[in-house]
């Protein structure tokens, strides 16, 4: 796309033009069940040039999917699904004056984003795109998922050293795979584009010698949607010199019904001043995507999830490197019969996370 083409020369332009790169990390992650693998690989630099600190990160995730129809679907067929998701990213901070900064961002993606789309992607494929008898309405579409994205805003330093404060507005543009359903009129179709619009001010202190925080309220406006507001707390301490405490809690709410809740703790010992250990643990709970106006039936019933992990990160004056594995149980509340359809989507799983990182700085 137009989109995509401008980032990547945008992208290229700037590096470039960079004075200096201080860092580069590379990631990688699985997350597996018995019917869906989801690997992602990662790339990060970041460099600046005379007023500017750019990052710029590009992503290529790959889902390997077991698509299981259930018994009473006799238009659907098992089959094996793989689809590739590639984005770029890059965001730049320019100092405007002592204690004021400038934020821009912009990013793009090719493909599926969760293998949730997928899933569905294929089911609708599998119902509609050759019907048995010629159906009145609007035609199937093949999807062809992507999008893009585009941030402003400004930092404060309001306090010099201790209090910072953060306004960001940005908007975002999808092409997606949209659902279907037949109804009186014959087949009809959700939307193929969708628009969302954000905004999110935060503001960041050092409240004590070994207490640091971080408060951000933001709303967001998708097409076709009520306006969605949340709110996230984080909290680091340090507990003493060889143990510090991450804090996160936070939550969302969109009318007519719907809300999620979560909290993510974690404790990290420093063994030495190159080697550290960390244990986290997270907790998430939701009442269930909200029902689309036109299409119900494939909205999400009540979720609730858990992760307890370990990992083990290792320092020097250059280099970096970090591991980490965590089970992660997700359990949905039983499907009710409008969603019966998609109860292979939604049903309860126990994933396995491992996650490998390295990094240089310079």
């Amino acid at each position: 796309s137009r989109a995509t083409a401008f980032l990547i020369g945008l992208s290229a332009l700037v590096c470039t033009q960079a004075g200096s790169i201080d860092q580069l990390e590379s990631s990688f992650e699985l997350i597996d069940d018995d019917d869906i693998s989801i690997t992602q690989g990662s790339l990060l630099t970041t460099f600046t040039t005379e007023n500017w600190r750019t990052s710029l990160s590009l992503a290529h995730t790959a889902y390997d999917i077991d698509y299981q129809p259930v018994d009473f679907d006799f238009l659907g067929k098992k089959t094996r699904l793989k689809e590739h998701n590639t984005s770029l990213q890059i965001n730049s901070r320019r100092t405007l004056k002592e204690g004021l900064w400038l934020l821009l961002g912009a990013g793009t993606y090719d493909g599926f984003t969760s293998y949730r789309s997928i899933w569905l992607d294929e089911y609708f494929k599998q119902q509609y795109s050759e019907p048995l008898d010629p159906v009145p309405g609007e035609s199937y579409v093949f999807a062809d998922p992507k999008g893009y994205n585009a941030t402003v805003g400004g930092r404060w330093e309001y306090s010099p050293g201790v209090g910072y404060a953060q306004l960001t507005l940005s908007t975002t543009e999808d092409d997606v795979s949209p659902g279907y359903e037949i109804d009186f009129e014959g087949l009809q179709r959700g939307d193929l584009t969708l628009n969302t619009h954000s905004a999110s001010i935060s503001t960041e202190n050092i409240l004590t010698k070994r207490i640091r925080s971080l408060f951000e309220l933001r709303a967001s406006e998708t097409t076709g949607r009520s306006t969605r507001y949340g709110a996230q707390l984080s909290i680091n301490t340090a507990l003493s010199e060889k143990f510090i405490w991450q804090l996160r809690i936070g939550g969302a709410s969109e009318d007519p019904s719907f809300t999620a809740r979560y909290i993510n703790s974690k404790i990290e010992y420093n063994i030495n001043e190159q080697l550290s250990i960390y244990i986290d643990a997270s907790y998430y709970e939701d009442t269930g995507e909200v029902e689309d106006s036109f299409l119900f039936t494939n909205a999400s019933p009540e979720l609730v999830s858990r992760r307890v992990g370990a990992g083990l990160r290792w320092t020097n004056e250059n280099w970096t490197g970090r591991v980490y594995i965590a089970p992660f149980s997700s359990r949905f509340d039983n499907s009710g019969a409008n969603s019966d359809f998609f109860s292979n989507l939604y049903k309860d799983r126990d994933w396995t996370v491992a996650q490998i990182a390295f990094g240089k700085t310079f």
